[in-house]
């Protein structure tokens, strides 16, 4: 080999070397920058997740003050959350939008709904040298009002018309407990006639009428557009009982009237059937258990005096003969519901399957200890002229409700079995 081409081939592989090099150290860069790439993407995906956190926090913190009326402006408090967590509304470029209704989504317009929008810049050095400007991260929560009703009176139809009625002079006191409307017409709670209502909260699925001198004092406000409440007890079996131990169908109940003996005794051994009637001063003590009334009327008056612990009264029946109550006339009615078992809770249970036309009355200064839930889920219960409960927990779910008198309930019900209606948490929804 000459020197020539040997000299060749050693400028050639120091060519060779320097190409690898160069190629090596551009690889190198695109791999740096790479990396750097995926821990800026990385980085946005953490802040996007972080702000997500925060936007949904700040929602549900603004749904619970719309829930409990406290602060009234309830982006103050979104707007608290959102600062705490880190992103305070005009803060290095940070804006925390709430808006109620929501603006945006399937809640647009929704009394109900709260929507938090927050948007944040982000410098990523890298990344702009692909594309100028602030690299801007958006996100969004929505959620829904929950309810502190804590109710001990809902009505339960959910139709445009109007629900709970009080009128004429009626005075209804809630204490420590609230009314729950479903009704979702113009005048779903309507109070007229020099009509007073007095409780803790109003929830009102569509709008209340205050008219002619009526008057609601509702210590945590009226609110209307809110969803319906549940029925508390919808999941409760109708207790079943055959033939007909007492009385006879279709209207032939038994009756009980003063009895020169005293007190006189019933029993949940068998199926009353045409109804129970009690009248004339009766003394009448009802042993515990559940009482199957199949058809005519349950019906307390003429001074009675009527007892029982641990009691429910089931109203059912066939077709268009279903059982309905009616306490007054002066009666004085002392009855707690089971607090086990499978009706625990329950002092009157009326069979859903009973037509909406009847009507249940609760009238006649009737003087009433009713311990538990009164239970019509498919008609109208009337309380008039001046009934009173006096139980320390007495709550009314009915179809319809209807007050042209006075008449006291109350919700110290620890202990007692009922279920709680109309508490329900705020929820994320968006």
């Amino acid at each position: 080999m000459n020197k020539e081409t040997q000299e060749q081939r050693c400028g050639s592989w120091r060519r060779d070397s320097g190409s690898v090099a160069i190629i090596v150290a551009l690889s190198l860069v695109m791999l740096v920058g790479f990396s750097a790439l995926g821990t800026e993407t990385v980085f946005v995906l953490y802040k996007q997740r972080q702000m997500q956190s925060v936007a949904t926090s700040a929602a549900l913190a603004g749904a619970t003050a719309l829930m409990t009326g406290h602060p009234v402006n309830l982006a103050t408090e979104s707007l608290a959350v959102a600062a705490t967590a880190g992103f305070a509304n005009g803060t290095g470029g940070t804006t925390v939008t709430v808006n109620h209704p929501p603006l945006a989504g399937n809640y647009v317009g929704n009394a109900n709904a709260v929507e938090v929008v927050i948007g944040q810049p982000q410098t990523l050095p890298l990344s702009s040298m692909f594309y100028s400007g602030a690299w801007n991260i958006s996100v969004r929560a929505v959620a829904t009002a929950g309810s502190s009703a804590n109710a001990c009176a809902l009505e339960l139809d959910t139709s445009n018309t109007t629900g709970v009625t009080i009128s004429n002079g009626a005075t209804v006191t809630l204490n420590q407990c609230g009314l729950g409307v479903n009704a979702n017409g113009s005048s779903a709670l309507a109070v007229s006639g020099g009509a007073v209502l007095n409780t803790k909260s109003v929830s009102v699925s569509g709008s209340a009428s205050v008219t002619n001198g009526g008057v609601i004092n509702a210590t945590n406000g009226v609110k209307t557009a809110q969803p319906a409440i549940a029925d508390p007890y919808s999941g409760v079996t109708v207790p079943s009982g055959s033939g007909c131990k007492y009385g006879a169908l279709p209207n032939s109940p038994l009756n009980l009237t003063h009895s020169n003996s005293g007190t006189q005794t019933l029993n949940a051994d068998g199926v009353y059937c045409g109804g129970l009637s009690m009248t004339n001063d009766a003394v009448v003590v009802m042993n515990p258990g559940v009482y199957i009334i199949n058809g005519g009327s349950f019906s307390v008056g003429g001074a009675v005096q009527l007892s029982g612990t641990g009691v429910t009264i089931v109203l059912t029946g066939t077709g268009s003969n279903y059982a309905t109550a009616t306490i007054g006339n002066g009666a004085t009615v002392v009855l707690s519901a089971p607090t086990t078992g499978t009706t625990e809770g329950l002092v009157f249970f009326q069979d859903p399957k009973a037509p909406n036309s009847g009507t249940n009355n609760f009238e006649g200064g009737a003087s009433e200890t009713l311990t538990g839930a009164l239970y019509f889920p498919s008609q109208t219960v009337i309380y008039s002229n001046g009934t009173n409960s006096s139980a320390t927990c007495t709550q009314l779910v009915a179809w319809h409700l209807q007050y042209v008198g006075g008449s006291v309930f109350n919700s110290s019900c620890s202990g007692t079995g009922v279920s709680t209606i109309g508490a329900s948490p705020s929820a994320l929804v968006e």
